[in-house]
């Protein structure tokens, strides 16, 4: 199931009871414009992150495909190399054999021509089975790499249809950038919105788990946090996707536009590092014992420090090996500091 910030479901919310509470017709009636916008660049959003995430893994299956046929090839032209210089060495045994045979035997008696066989026989007897190989190693030298320019092929197609979806993902997160700007401005002039938005929020929560398409019934959740990215956001359950580098895919993928807010989900320290993955990378060991990831920054906010909830991390962007991707933020949940878990139950519910 695809998941559109919760933080939209919750403001809907608040402008549905508070035009029931407190709003004129007239004043019902823009909300539920709004509403309706809202929710059209939610479904919109979600649609384009679901094309999106369907290209990446398109792109991602090929390049694993692409780099076990060039291991292959590799391989198999070491072997084709080694067998045609034992044909090679055969030939040469054969010719010098002939010469002998030339000054030494007569091909008239039969008993020289009995001894030129054996001896070619016993030249030889080495070499057959693996000169035998020699054809078919080519054979599936030429294959595999008939093979590998197809996909290369289909790689650049997918390149181009992952480019494709990564600009309407732009587009639709705009879009519902500007829609959720314009609902959240009407609705903070009414009264009363935080105590519907906290009751919006665990409804949210409670729907979010039971309507997922997967049971996360034993899953584990972190509680008492806040949604890692300050702005639009649209998600679905990645975990477990195919992933060159990493083989599969480990955390959740957060799209959102380049420069949106990355905040601490909880209080602790935060250690900044950049690698060949995670680009900028910010490790946050919160204060609830637990490790949280947040890679492909685009920017630090600050450095290694103290930081308290909702505090500016960085911003997101596309660093590391999300480069040349759609902007978003690869986010992790570590309980304890352990192993990683699914953590798409978690944000689901805050985000």
């Amino acid at each position: 199931m695809v998941r559109i910030g919760q933080r939209w479901a919750v403001v809907v919310t608040v402008a549905l009871a508070l035009a029931v509470a407190t709003c004129s017709p007239a004043g019902a009636s823009e909300i539920d414009d709004l509403r309706a916008a809202v929710t059209a660049a939610r479904d919109a959003a979600t649609q384009a992150t679901q094309r999106y995430m369907d290209a990446v893994n398109r792109l991602e299956d090929l390049e694993v495909q692409i780099a076990s046929a060039e291991r292959d090839i590799a391989a198999n032209r070491e072997r084709v190399t080694v067998l045609s210089g034992l044909a090679r060495d055969r030939a040469v045994t054969a010719y010098v054999q002939r010469g002998v045979d030339t000054g030494a035997l007569s091909f008239d008696r039969p008993l020289d021509r009995l001894r030129r066989a054996k001896l070619l026989e016993h030249a030889n007897a080495r070499d057959n089975a693996a000169i035998a190989q020699l054809a078919v190693a080519t054979d599936a030298l030429s294959t595999r790499e008939t093979e590998l320019r197809d996909l290369r092929a289909d790689a650049r197609t997918a390149r181009d249809q992952r480019a494709v979806e990564q600009t309407d993902l732009d587009k639709q997160l705009q879009n519902a950038q500007q829609a959720l700007d314009a609902f959240e401005e009407r609705i903070k002039r009414e009264e009363a919105a935080r105590q519907e938005q906290e009751r919006a929020r665990l409804a949210a929560q409670k729907q979010a788990q039971s309507q997922s398409g997967r049971d996360y019934g034993n899953a584990y959740v972190a509680t008492g946090l806040i949604c890692p990215i300050r702005g639009p956001v649209s998600f679905i359950d990645s975990w477990g996707f195919p992933r060159a580098t990493t083989g599969w895919h480990q955390g959740v993928d957060l799209m959102t536009p380049r420069g949106t807010p990355n905040v601490a989900v909880v209080s602790g320290n935060v250690e900044m590092h950049t690698g060949a993955t995670s680009g900028n990378g910010a490790w946050l060991y919160g204060d609830d014992g637990n490790l949280y990831y947040y890679f492909h920054l685009d920017a630090y906010e600050g450095g290694s420090r103290r930081v308290q909830q909702g505090d500016a991390l960085g911003y997101a962007g596309n660093t590391g090996d999300a480069s040349g991707g759609a902007t978003h933020t690869h986010f992790e949940v570590h309980p304890g500091g352990g192993p990683a878990v699914n953590p798409y139950p978690t944000v689901a519910g805050i985000c």
